[in-house]
């Protein structure tokens, strides 16, 4: 709207060529900064602060393009004014939208009272607790009828069950893992498509609300039902040509910065630039990784350890190398060789797998794909540091397997930009 002026105006070209720019620098901006991520609109805080960097970044790239490809300069009042427009309206507009998701709630109940039909203590933030709402529980014991379980109600038995998904509103009908393993109970539940009530089981419907696998709910079964796409030909030649084309252009647009880094890691201390590591690849196969060295010399001369948030071993430099993911930038060569992925569960040291194997269950599966640069668990949870933290990104990980897709690598790799320079997770 504000740049439709005579040529000779504030802008040296027509409108549509400056929208031609604009638009897609501000929905690639909304990707980086997670603008467009369902969880964005369940928090107003996460829709302002996003809405900002999103203009931002966006304002900043129209004007680089302009100015490098173009060879024009934007009239800094036109950028003022668009970025006032989408300050001014956006953010009331996806508030509104806000209000309206977090007053809507989808009604579900669950089949089966027994403790592993529960639902877990993770799966009641804001995810669940805003999207879903629990009515109560169904059973198969007419004297558990109007007892409580967790502040819900047992609601009636499971001949009841059609009755009470009318009388409710009930959308979605979750069978617990107890009764699902029930021919009887099953078939039963099935009635309540007629309703058009969506019938899945826990642990499909975890996946899609919390998008992870939960771990306490996983049975070699799963495996067998989930369709794994890692061994697919075509998917595996499509996600190695996207790596090989992400490591050539980030070697590229990186290399010249490379003898600076090298440089800095000089001047803070003694010890060579890069630092080589095993580190467990697909099918459980060690490999060298390769990263800038963030470490004093001698620091795991004790044995390995857990990395903390403010771990002594680390140099002055290597605290903002690790800050920006600077020091992860020689695994590009990783990635050239195969050894590695863009995207995928981060690869850990082979002492570390050996420990979490033995505690946690199906930890090892997560090597049925390369490990990668950045990863599902890497943008939606902390650097973890304990056994608890590694389950819970195991969980992650194997939804990541599950669903691991050309668009959903783009996705997580735009997301990593936007985590790593100023934290937006």
């Amino acid at each position: 709207m504000f740049v439709w002026t005579p040529v000779g105006g504030w802008v040296e070209f027509s409108w549509w060529q400056t929208c031609l720019v604009q638009c897609p620098a501000l929905v690639l901006s909304g990707l980086v900064f997670g603008l467009y991520e369902q969880q964005t609109l369940l928090r107003r805080s996460r829709i302002l602060a996003r809405s900002v960097l999103t203009i931002a970044a966006a304002v900043a790239l129209t004007y680089m393009v302009i100015y490098l490809f173009m060879y024009s300069v934007q009239s800094r009042r036109v950028l003022f004014l668009v970025g006032a427009l989408y300050i001014g309206v956006a953010p009331v507009a996806r508030l509104l939208v806000c209000s309206w998701v977090n007053s809507y709630s989808r009604k579900f109940l669950i089949v089966g009272t027994d403790r592993k039909s529960r639902l877990s203590p993770a799966s009641k933030g804001e995810g669940l607790s805003k999207r879903y709402r629990l009515i109560g529980y169904i059973t198969t014991d007419a004297v558990e009828v109007g007892r409580g379980i967790d502040d819900r109600p047992v609601l009636g038995t499971v001949d009841d069950i059609e009755r009470i998904c009318l009388e409710n509103q009930v959308s979605e009908v979750v069978v617990g893992r107890s009764a699902a393993k029930n021919p009887w109970l099953v078939d039963k539940t099935l009635g309540c498509l007629r309703l058009g009530c969506r019938v899945t089981n826990l642990s499909t419907f975890y996946e899609e609300v919390l998008s992870e696998v939960p771990a306490a709910l996983l049975e070699p079964n799963w495996f067998l039902f989930a369709d794994l796409k890692h061994y697919r030909e075509a998917q595996l030649i499509m996600k190695r040509a996207f790596d090989i084309a992400c490591a050539v252009i980030g070697l590229v647009l990186t290399l010249p910065f490379w003898p600076l880094i090298a440089l800095v890691i000089k001047l803070d201390g003694p010890g060579p630039v890069f630092y080589h590591q095993r580190r467990v690849g697909l099918n459980g196969r060690t490999f060298r990784l390769h990263k800038f060295r963030t470490m004093f010399v001698g620091a795991e001369q004790n044995g390995h350890a857990w990395a903390t948030p403010n771990d002594p071993r680390v140099t002055r430099v290597g605290r903002y190398l690790r800050k920006l993911r600077l020091d992860e930038l020689p695994q590009l060569w990783n990635v050239l060789s195969g050894a590695m992925s863009v995207v995928g569960p981060r690869p850990e040291r082979p002492e570390f797998v050996e420990e979490l194997a033995s505690q946690i269950r199906f930890y090892n599966e997560r090597h049925l794909v390369k490990p990668g640069l950045s990863g599902w668990a890497q943008i939606n949870y902390r650097y973890g540091a304990s056994v608890e933290d590694a389950q819970r990104k195991l969980q992650l990980d194997l939804w990541y397997i599950k669903h691991m897709s050309l668009e959903l690598d783009l996705s997580i790799l735009l997301r990593t930009l936007g985590t790593a320079f100023l934290g937006s997770r």
